[in-house]
């Protein structure tokens, strides 16, 4: 896999896991009262699963 691939793989991944959580976010933010901080947790949550697909592959390497 070239270098150019990988890093569009990731950013991928990225967006994909931010954009779930988004809408996860959106979805409960009517169930919960507050769309604004549901919809800051669902990025917050995206963002650290895509964190953690990207480097799973670096920490079982080591």
């Amino acid at each position: 896999m070239s270098k150019k691939s990988k890093k569009q793989a990731e950013q991928g991944t990225w967006a994909l896991c931010i954009t779930t959580g988004l809408i996860v976010g959106v979805g409960l933010g009517p169930l919960l009262g507050s769309l604004p901080i549901t919809s800051l947790m669902g990025v917050a949550i995206g963002s650290g699963a895509g964190y953690y697909f990207t480097h799973k592959k670096y920490r079982n390497k080591h």
